[in-house]
């Protein structure tokens, strides 16, 4: 079995530049699925579930909308379905023995090499979703493109809502760099990126990740966001902004709303 869908190993890195200083870099493994061979997949990988428990499980209805059907036909709300020699892969960490939690998935588009668009989907700690479709992407040498969007979710106890965000893309072969930075009143004031080299994903990979690597994604995102929450609040006395209610269109899941946290669970 070979096909786009890839395992990184890489590590990911978040730099608090002010107004204290905070930095950490995690190990990690992600995974970048091309959505149109989840199905594919799921019958020739046994440890691979999609729509299914497994070992590893991909579920449509924990991302975007949160809705049963294809996440591809979710996205074609968004960007648009996939035109001839077009494709969509999903940067992001599967369930693991059902339990995942994704502070940022990537929806990217390509064609051929180029970068078309991305989704930026974003999960706070208290079960909201907001998405950022980058549409204009500026194109800053081979293989590396940037866009930028305001800030308008609430993610972070430690940052308020003010700033824009910088994104940069950069995907050569199987290298991929997916870097997110936070600027107020034209600093930078948080940088953070994910940066890894792949494999192809088949049966042997998923096989050597699940036996070399099993705890430095899924299972160690949310107790790393705790110890790191933990860090800034008791030891570096950083001022605590309060989650205000959601109130953009892009915001999908508000869990406020009792309907939306019930597709969530």
């Amino acid at each position: 079995m070979t096909g786009r869908s890839q395992i990184f190993r890489g590590e990911v890195v978040h730099e608090r530049v002010g107004p204290v200083p905070h930095e950490f870099t995690y190990e990690m493994t992600f995974f970048a699925f091309d959505l149109a061979e989840l199905p594919k997949l799921h019958q020739q990988a046994w440890l691979f579930g999609y729509n299914e428990k497994n070992l590893l499980t991909l579920r449509d209805v924990d991302y975007l909308q949160g809705k049963a059907s294809p996440i591809l036909d979710q996205l074609s709300v968004i960007f648009g379905s996939e035109q001839p020699g077009e494709r969509t892969m999903l940067v992001t960490s599967p369930r693991y023995f059902g339990y995942a939690f994704n502070p940022v998935n990537f929806h990217l588009r390509l064609k051929g090499e180029d970068l078309l668009a991305v989704v930026a989907e974003v999960n706070n700690t208290f079960g909201d979703r907001h998405i950022y479709p980058l549409t204009d992407l500026a194109q800053n040498g081979p293989c590396a493109w940037s866009a930028q969007c305001p800030k308008d979710f609430h993610v972070s106890p430690f940052n308020n809502m003010e700033g824009d965000y910088h994104f940069t893309f950069r995907i050569t072969g199987n290298e991929l760099f997916l870097g997110v930075d936070l600027h107020r009143e034209g600093a930078c004031v948080m940088k953070t990126w994910m940066r890894g080299k792949g494999q192809v994903m088949n049966q042997s990979s998923i096989l050597r990740y699940a036996l070399s690597h099993p705890f430095d994604t899924a299972l160690n995102s949310f107790p790393r966001i705790l110890w790191q929450a933990g860090q800034l609040y008791f030891k570096k006395r950083m001022q605590v902004y309060q989650r205000p209610s959601p109130d953009s269109a892009n915001t999908l899941i508000d869990n406020d709303i009792p309907e939306c946290r019930e597709q969530v669970i």
